[in-house]
């Protein structure tokens, strides 16, 4: 994503490194080193071995959504920042995602960690994204020490199921759950706008929310679903198989599940999880992670109840859509 030269580094390229470190892009030759750090998170999945991950770090280099930045101090591999960019309904804009931000034990207390954020900090203000997130596993009370220090707010809490298993959950009585489809935006935005304002496109970028929109719904590696009740949409869920370095197979990504304030309470959203995560597994997923916000109680005890398990947080960094 960076598109500075020597004279001029932007993005990432124009984040001064801390004293003794070299802070530059990853490349196809780091995967060991990418590992290894990985493995330094002890709170998350162990990383896989080089030859699973080969093709999901070639996938990852070769994205134009993707910005992995190393640390160097010593010679040697010091910290890890993998950034990547990710569409979400009823935004024009992109969001700005950091999965991974690591410094190995040995070099930490030399600002690297800092400066790792900061790459991504550029990266996202580079591409103009409307919002920032990164996520911090249980028991990292340094990295989020250091995100709230920057100005990050803890917005999300974090759910993770592994092994992927679904319960098959009865659906009530006239609720029928389908493909979300091109054809269906305007119910879909509707839905999606219940979460808050902030989840309301701006009337002027209609445009832009469509498209991106029509991008999400025709991804290959989409399953999501509406709900319907005699005809009238009730509910709906995102959900998006995506590769990791954590597993060999691929993770479920629970974006959105909503349903509509006047239908709450029947079971429709249990119904939804369920019918996402029989097509993820289906679709190869090995595990599932899912967000909600603190205040949504009913959610956070939908996601239990399903077997998902605490995990972590998501903080956030907000900008102008």
């Amino acid at each position: 994503m960076n598109v500075g030269g020597p004279e001029r580094p932007v993005g990432g390229l124009a984040v001064p490194a801390p004293a003794g470190v070299e802070l530059r892009p990853a490349g196809r030759d780091d995967l060991s080193a990418v590992l290894r750090l990985l493995a330094e998170r002890t709170s998350a999945p162990p990383p896989v071995n080089p030859t699973a991950a080969q093709a999901t770090w070639e996938a990852h280099l070769g994205s134009v959504d993707a910005a992995p930045f190393l640390a160097i101090a010593d010679d040697e591999p010091a910290g890890l920042v993998l950034l990547t960019f990710r569409r979400r309904l009823n935004f024009a804009t992109w969001e700005a995602w950091i999965p991974e931000l690591i410094v190995a034990k040995r070099f930490r207390g030399r600002g690297i960690g800092r400066a790792l954020l900061r790459v991504g900090i550029e990266e996202w203000r580079l591409r103009r994204a409307h919002r920032l997130s990164v996520d911090a596993w249980q028991d990292e009370e340094a990295a989020q020490t250091l995100l709230s220090g920057i100005g990050f707010e803890e917005s999300k809490l974090r759910f993770r199921m592994a092994p992927l298993r679904s319960r098959g959950v009865a659906r009530p009585d006239e609720l029928d759950v389908r493909w979300l489809t091109v054809a269906d935006f305007e119910p879909a935005t509707r839905l999606v706008a219940e979460l808050g304002p902030r989840h309301s496109p701006v009337p002027d970028r209609l445009d832009a929310v469509q498209r991106a929109y029509r991008e999400i719904v025709r991804r290959p590696a989409n399953g999501s679903l509406i709900a319907e009740i005699r005809g009238q949409p009730v509910g709906i869920c995102t959900v998006e198989n995506r590769a990791t370095l954590r597993s060999q197979g691929p993770e479920a990504w629970i974006a959105e599940l909503l349903v509509t304030q006047p239908m709450r309470g029947r079971g429709i959203g249990a119904a939804l999880l369920d019918a996402a995560l029989t097509w993820a597994s289906e679709a190869g997923a090995e595990s599932a992670v899912v967000e909600a916000a603190t205040n949504r109680e009913a959610a956070l005890a939908l996601y239990r109840a399903a077997g998902f398990d605490p995990s972590g947080s998501v903080f956030t960094l907000l900008r102008d859509r």
